[in-house]
């Protein structure tokens, strides 16, 4: 199955997907030490997205965020992460399992946008499509959907959101 496989799945479908082979796997880390964790770290979020904000203002992207969460889950069934090598890389997987809360969906890799992903799945998706963890959810949440200040944006079919152009750059000819 190719990564565009599972951003067509995951646009189109209208139930939730199978859990990975074997099941979800459990968390093994204490749930009192991932929340200090994620408090400890909450003030930085924060500050990221605050920056973010900031960035975006003095520099606005091509594109403008449209619409709004018609709360259906699926961009949380299959969440592309990527993926990192060597020791940082053990620790990325081990804060995106253990901390944050994601699965993986599948053991393979995937080429994506010339990145090797992980596709991962989120064990806070509630029944209702609702975020079990909205206030301490993970960046990769935070920036969903996300509209890039190059490129075109990546929003999956019937989410709810649109993306628009702003402004068209308009060139004024002159006329002799």
């Amino acid at each position: 199955m190719q990564v565009e496989d599972f951003i067509f799945k995951a646009g189109t479908a209208t139930s939730e997907p199978p859990p990975p082979e074997g099941g979800i796997p459990r968390q093994w880390l204490p749930s009192f030490i991932r929340q200090p964790l994620r408090l400890f770290f909450f003030p930085f979020v924060l500050l990221d997205v605050a920056m973010q904000r900031v960035a975006k203002f003095l520099v606005p992207p091509p594109y403008k965020q449209m619409g709004k969460c018609k709360r259906r889950g699926n961009c949380c069934h299959y969440i592309l992460i990527r993926k990192p090598k060597g020791i940082l890389g053990r620790l990325f997987k081990f804060w995106n399992t253990q901390v944050n809360g994601f699965y993986l969906r599948s053991q393979d890799t995937y080429e994506y946008e010339n990145h090797l992903v992980m596709v991962m799945g989120c064990r806070h998706l509630q029944g209702d499509g609702s975020c079990g963890s909205y206030t301490l959810r993970p960046m990769v949440c935070r920036k969903w959907p996300v509209i890039e200040a190059f490129g075109i944006p990546r929003v999956l079919k019937g989410c709810g959101y649109i993306a628009t152009p702003r402004k068209k750059n308009k060139l004024h000819i002159a006329e002799d």
